[in-house]
């Protein structure tokens, strides 16, 4: 439209142009004779290998963020399968190790209690009683064992206690259910012992150490030797003769005096002991008592 001198042309709002049908129209028809056509003669499969070519390195990048979680998971899934794994495998080794220790215990226990019964079929005439211990002082002056019998099993104060190998102290005192024993290691303890050997006899006393004992009295001039054998000899009151002791290890005179310093090992280990057998025939040959080394002196 001619715009007259001195006047604005005005710029239509709305411009003929082809439908949006029709554009969608032309479109699939190109496209189905586009797909007709490469299907009759593939004139299309290079043109569609270029594009492949050039499209893969885009696909590839776009599926990166997916390949790099579907591998992080597949290894944090492994690593917590490996750890779960070696923890149960830690878990089975800490109770078979356990369970092998039980093992260990109840062949030591065993081994004890065969002791105690091969020491038992050795005592002919005497009665036995087996005890078990409730606890133990561990007080180097008070060597003392806590048992699980008392009067209303037949203990007694005065009553012989005997280990594996031998003597290994007396009851102190004796209650219902219940008694304390002291050691033959403890320092208010002693007994008159015998050497074996030569029939010398000599006061026993404990030292407060439970594998070392003391003989007392012995002059210089005495017949004996390490390795010599102690028994019991049943004259002072308190245990029945013959019965094992200790084993003497070390001699030394004394300077300037006649005697000399004897020490002996005790044959039962006392730091070991779990049971001992408690000598039931003497309540009437032996006193009830338990006389300490101060008195002895």
């Amino acid at each position: 439209m001619a715009c007259r001198s001195g006047e604005v042309a005005i710029k239509p709002l709305f411009v003929l142009s082809p439908s949006a049908s029709a554009k969608l129209i032309l479109l699939a028809m190109l496209s189905v004779g586009m797909m007709v056509t490469d299907y009759h003669y593939n004139h299309l499969g290079v043109l569609r290998s270029g594009i492949s070519v050039v499209v893969y390195p885009i696909k590839y990048v776009a599926s990166l963020p997916a390949r790099i979680y579907n591998a992080g998971s597949e290894s944090l899934s492994s690593r917590k399968k490996l750890l779960d794994e070696n923890s149960r495998l830690r878990t089975n080794h800490i109770l078979l190790g356990l369970e092998l220790q039980k093992l260990a215990v109840l062949e030591q226990e065993n081994v004890r209690l065969r002791e105690l019964l091969s020491s038992a079929r050795q005592l002919q005439e005497e009665q036995i009683l087996i005890a078990e211990l409730l606890s133990i002082d561990l007080d180097p002056y008070r060597q003392r064992i806590v048992l699980n019998k008392g009067t209303q099993d037949g203990v007694y104060e005065g009553q012989p206690l005997l280990g594996a190998n031998g003597i290994i102290g007396q009851v102190d005192k004796a209650g219902p259910v219940s008694s304390i024993a002291i050691l033959i290691s403890d320092p208010n303890h002693a007994l008159l012992g015998v050497i074996a050997r030569s029939g010398q006899r000599s006061l026993v006393v404990g030292t407060g150490s439970n594998d070392r004992l003391e003989l007392r009295h012995l002059v210089n001039t005495t017949d004996i030797q390490v390795g010599d054998l102690i028994t019991t000899s049943g004259l002072d009151g308190r245990y029945p003769p013959d019965y094992p002791v200790a084993e003497i290890t070390s001699i030394q005179p004394i300077a300037g005096e006649a005697f000399v310093k004897v020490e002996a090992r005790p044959l039962t280990n006392l730091s070991t002991i779990r049971e001992t057998l408690l000598l039931r025939n003497n309540e009437e040959q032996f006193p009830k008592t338990a006389e300490t080394h101060a008195e002895v002196r």
